[in-house]
């Protein structure tokens, strides 16, 4: 056939043989640390808690990293967890993804870490940045929402899901708590004299007035609307009392300003003590009964029940 006739008339020498340097062979492929990777990247993928992610994680290199105890800090997130004994010789990491910080971890020993464990331990460590950064996505996401927007402080969804676990473990220790109901007084004239602007400003300024009046192990949440809810673990009735005048006084010092007129604002509070066998629904019905006592007896007032 011509075609093939063609072809091979356009062969008419043999390309010469060039010798090149021989090939460099990649280093053999270690399936045991290959192995040993996919199982601990499968633990750690189980969870999205970052303090049983960084647990487990831990847990499982004791054998090949021993160590004493662990730190991780998130700076951004505000995260700051710690197991075990966090002094004497350490290793710190900074994790990263495509230059955004997920965060340090730091291990802890009494002995120094020799250069074998040091390189162990980062070929692990690359095991640990999807599973973090999987945790602090999720934390941001349930953060949102549980979150009010406009005060910043834990919402309705939260106080159902947190306040009454909070109830319980008091109830099992036999510790003291105090539940109050807050709300404010004639917040609906604000709005309607001042407009939703003004009224969320309010509200706003309250959120402030009543997260520096308590601790950090306190619950506050914003109900509904102009009403919020405070859970107070290990005080007892003194305490409950000091703080919810503490909220008083300090929401009695705003002002709302305008051309037109200068007033201040005035909040109620209810407040109960946790009683043996007490229930969520027990518990806030009474002190929202407090509530109901303090705005039919004149207003910007605590009472407890």
């Amino acid at each position: 056939m011509p075609q093939s006739k063609l072809l091979s008339n356009t062969v008419k020498q043999k390309a010469p043989v060039i010798a090149l340097n021989s090939r460099v062979l990649d280093p053999p492929v270690d399936t045991g640390k290959q192995l040993r990777n996919f199982q601990l990247s499968d633990l750690l993928s189980r969870d999205l808690e970052i303090n049983l992610i960084i647990q487990a994680f831990s847990d499982y290199i004791q054998t090949e990293f021993p160590h004493g105890g662990y730190q991780y800090e998130n700076i951004e997130m505000g995260l700051s967890l710690d197991s075990g004994v966090t002094r004497g010789h350490l290793a710190s990491y900074g994790l990263k993804m495509q230059s955004r910080s997920m965060g340090e971890i730091t291990f802890y020993r009494e002995t120094r870490f020799n250069a074998d464990e040091l390189s162990n331990l980062e070929d692990l460590l690359c095991t640990l940045i999807y599973p973090v950064k999987n945790a602090l996505m999720y934390q941001v996401a349930l953060e949102s929402a549980h979150t009010d927007p406009l005060t910043g402080l834990s919402n309705r969804t939260a106080m159902e899901k947190l306040l009454p676990r909070e109830i319980e473990l008091s109830n099992r220790h036999s510790q003291t708590m105090a539940i109050m109901v807050m709300d404010l007084d004639g917040f609906k004239a604000i709005n309607d004299r001042y407009g939703h602007d003004v009224g969320d400003q309010v509200l706003r300024d309250v959120g402030g007035v009543l997260q520096s009046a308590v601790r950090n192990t306190d619950l506050l949440y914003r109900f509904g609307g102009d009403e919020f809810v405070g859970g107070l673990p290990q005080t007892d009735i003194n305490g409950a009392f000091e703080v919810s005048e503490r909220i008083r006084q300090g929401v009695e010092k705003l002002k709302i300003s305008s051309p037109e007129i200068s007033s201040h604002i005035e909040i109620s509070i209810g407040i109960t003590m946790l009683r043996s066998g007490d229930k969520f629904n027990n518990a806030f019905k009474r002190a929202d009964k407090a509530l109901y006592q303090a705005k039919k007896g004149g207003k910007n007032r605590i009472v407890i029940i």
